[in-house]
């Protein structure tokens, strides 16, 4: 995303991993690990025995409960569809997930179409290939049906996990291996030609991140396009003449910028701020050229405290904003062939809003009667004619709809099974905002939260969750299944906050107790903190601060300092292996030490092997459960 987004920290994907690979555990980290092993056996203050799992580690953790593990276990089967492409014939590829495997699979819709506005359209469905790893990324050639290229995550030998890039042939036969997971290959973007595809990879000796070509129709090795840095490439499209990319490149904290690279030549040449002198930087998404190659639809924050939707005209024509002029960011867009057609997408208040307008009628139009949740991804088929949207419903499996701007007509082409509960137990969250601590211009400043109640009345514990700070936005209202075991099963209010980054951060957390503490049906009594990367090193230093109104915390990948733990007297579980990238595996076992030599309270539970992480189905299983009892045990239940 272009701007500092707070994604809703679903245990649903907290527990599933990107594709980057893992470095290499190395030996000065063994030695700091050994170490720290040996000051756990001699200072730290009787817990339960460290054991091994399966692929994972547990410590100070207890018995587990055979409840907890059966029902958190039915609350993990729920399937879900995501969509990739669409190809040259009209069917849609897309991802079907069930028990932590991805199934590659081709789509048509059945013939005969219901009129109605919103339709269950049943598609004809061909699996490609076995059901494996995550699918990072799939993509059909623009003319013609004979290949796809899959970029699939894999775990290797050593444990260390990462993306590889195939060749698959779409009438079968084997898939064939082009770059292998350690180069680290980005999301590659077919030529027109439907021959060539162009990349970033690591393919040289050091860290750098180059550009390759590669044709696929032969046996040649990539073709080195331009030199990268330690900053990531990542190619956007090729003109309509297959003679250039569109590759966007990241400057420094303060944004990115766009170039143009010749493919013969690999000349760079900066496209996004056309005619300015000393342009600036801005966060740029979702980028490509028009259908008549004269300009450049692109999403970015520059000169704006919110991503919009762009038009740049490479031919000294104005440049202009596209997208409503609201206070919210634009997620995704697309635009169809001939460019008759444009479609976006935008965040407001946690659910996403669609807007699709008709150029040669001069129209607007939003598909009628989509589900509230969030949209993942919008694509129009090859003939503009047709937008395809990932939407994640807040109270719904994550599916595929299909929607037909000329009729309005919207069909739904998936439908995934939500495992051994019904959709009628779902409970959809409220957008709530609570004042903070700072009043700018002398008004009150609000952040937005999330707030899943339980049906049953009563003051209800409150579990807290925290993704990656940043500036405030609201979390997204999609499906996760945890939260939903925690609301139906336990009776927890789950709050998840969009907090800002670093000390207001902080303070913004004490806010939000406040105003947790003035709701009638909340138990401020019994609040816990749950939170991932930067949000578990807030967790941490949450419940050091305001250890009067916390309970306990779950830190996943945090970190903290020892000024951080030291006010820290409530139980603390601690996991490492989830995050991307993970918290260092010496770092988390001192983490441990300097909270049991505290006498703290602390549960642990991490990959079996330093270098390694959290993603088997077992092991995900068994980290669920370690999160569940421990908010039993803190919370109630």
């Amino acid at each position: 995303m272009p701007t500092a987004r707070t994604q809703s920290p679903a245990l649903s994907t907290l527990l599933r991993n990107d594709s980057k690979a893992m470095p290499w555990f190395n030996r000065v980290g063994a030695a700091a690990l050994g170490l720290a092993l040996s000051w756990l056996a001699a200072s730290a203050p009787a817990a339960a025995a460290r054991t091994v799992e399966g692929g994972v580690v547990l410590d100070g953790v207890p018995p587990g409960d055979a409840a907890i593990a059966t029902a958190v276990h039915r609350y993990a089967g729920a399937g879900e569809a995501r969509l990739l492409d669409w190809l040259s014939d009209g069917e849609l590829l897309i991802a079907a997930r069930a028990n932590e495997r991805e199934q590659l699979q081709r789509l048509r819709a059945a013939a005969g179409k219901s009129q109605s506005p919103a339709s269950d359209v049943p598609a004809s469905i061909v699996p490609l290939g076995a059901p494996g790893n995550s699918l990072v990324a799939v993509g059909a050639q623009a003319f013609g049906n004979d290949s796809i290229f899959v970029l699939r995550n894999e775990t290797g030998a050593d444990g260390a996990s990462g993306a590889a890039l195939y060749l698959q042939g779409l009438e079968g036969g084997e898939a064939r291996l082009l770059v292998s997971a350690a180069a680290h290959p980005g999301t590659p973007v077919w030529a027109h030609d439907g021959r060539r595809l162009a990349f970033s990879a690591m393919l040289r000796e050091g860290q750098d991140t180059d550009l390759y070509v590669l044709d696929t129709a032969g046996g040649s090795e990539p073709r080195l396009l331009a030199a990268g840095t330690s900053e990531a490439w990542q190619v956007l499209d090729w003109t309509s003449a297959d003679r250039a990319l569109l590759v966007r490149h990241p400057v420094s904290a303060a944004g990115d910028e766009l170039l143009m690279v010749d493919v013969e030549t690999g000349a760079l040449h900066r496209v996004d701020a056309p005619g300015e002198r000393s342009p600036g930087y801005g966060h740029i998404g979702e980028a490509r050229f028009s259908p008549d190659g004269r300009g450049i639809y692109l999403i970015t924050d520059r000169g704006s405290d919110f991503a919009q939707l762009r038009y740049v005209d490479l031919y000294g024509g104005d440049s202009r904003v596209l997208s409503l002029p609201v206070s919210h960011d634009v997620e995704h867009f697309d635009v169809g062939a001939g460019g008759r057609y444009l479609a976006y997408s935008w965040n407001e208040e946690g659910y996403s809003r669609v807007t699709v307008i008709d150029r040669k009628a001069a129209l607007e139009s939003a598909p009628a009667d989509l589900p509230a949740g969030v949209i993942a991804a919008l694509k129009f088929d090859r003939a503009g004619t047709r937008l395809a949207l990932e939407i994640a419903p807040s109270a719904a499996p994550r599916g595929v709809y299909v929607y037909e701007p000329a009729s309005g007509l919207l069909e739904r082409w998936t439908r995934s099974e939500l495992g051994a509960f019904s959709a009628a137990q779902l409970v959809s969250p409220q957008t709530i905002r609570f004042p903070t601590w700072d009043r700018p211009g002398g008004n009150p400043r609000t952040l937005a939260a999330l707030l899943y109640r339980p049906r049953t009345a009563g003051k209800h514990p409150v579990l807290v969750m925290l993704g990656s700070t940043g500036a405030g936005a609201t979390p997204l209202a999609q499906l996760d299944l945890f939260v939903q075991y925690c609301v139906n099963e336990l009776g927890f209010a789950v709050v998840a906050p969009g907090l800002r980054g670093g000390e207001a951060g902080l303070l913004d957390l004490g806010a939000l107790l406040a105003w947790l503490g003035a709701q009638r049906d909340l138990a401020r009594e019994h609040v816990l903190l749950l939170g991932r990367g930067t949000g578990g090193t807030l967790a941490l230093a949450g419940l050091g601060l305001y250890g009067d109104r916390l309970g306990a915390a779950v830190s996943i990948d945090g970190s903290a300092t020892g000024a951080q733990l030291a006010p820290i007297r409530s139980p603390v579980l601690l996991v490492r292996g989830l995050a991307d990238p993970p918290l260092d595996a010496g770092a988390a076992e001192q983490l441990l030490w300097r909270l049991r030599s505290a006498n703290i309270d602390s549960w642990f539970i991490a990959p079996r092997e330093a270098g390694g992480r959290l993603t088997e189905g077992a092991d995900l299983d068994a980290v669920r459960r370690v999160i569940a009892q421990f908010l039993v045990e803190n919370l109630g239940g």
